[in-house]
Formats: C-alpha cells, sequence, structure tokens
C-alpha cells in the first residue's frame, strides 16, 4: 500500500502540457483539460492509501474498507480520464 502511494504520485507529474499527442496512451483529453482536478485524484488516492494501511489491521469490514480508500480512487480515474478497454 506505501508502494502504491508512491506510485499515485508519480503520476502527478506524467502529463505534462507537451504530451496531449502522439504517444498512443489510454488517456483521454480530460486529463490535460481538467489537470488540477487530475492531480487533487492522484494526491486524494495516495493519501488514501497511506489511511488503509492503518485501517485495515483494525476493521471488522476489509472489502468495505479496500472499496473506500482504494477501488473507488481506481475507478473514478480510470472512469474519467482513460479510454475504455
Amino acid at each position: 500500500m506505501i508502494e502504491m502511494s508512491e506510485n499515485y504520485k508519480v503520476l502527478l507529474d506524467l502529463f505534462p502540457e507537451n504530451t496531449q499527442e502522439g504517444f498512443n496512451t489510454e488517456a483521454l483529453q480530460i486529463i490535460w483539460e481538467e489537470k488540477d482536478s487530475y492531480n487533487a485524484l492522484m494526491q486524494k488516492a495516495s493519501d488514501d492509501m497511506i489511511k488503509l494501511t492503518s485501517l485495515i489491521k483494525n476493521t471488522d469490514d476489509i472489502r468495505g474498507t479496500i472499496q473506500q480508500h482504494m477501488w473507488s480512487n481506481c475507478k473514478a480515474c480510470h472512469s474519467k480520464y482513460r479510454m475504455p478497454h
């Protein structure tokens, strides 16, 4: 989870303005149009992974805790900023 948190931080720098064309990624144009919102989501996802490390030890609902702090962030990003596949 700590590694995933760090990976989200790396994503903050992956879509600079000069990368909008020519790289054949699955990123949608909205990622550049709403870069501040995208970065906020990546920061939230990173922070939530850190929270998850402490919560998962003491929760009775592991599935719900993982859903809230991990999968909901994954879904939010992929459904808005990535081409369907």
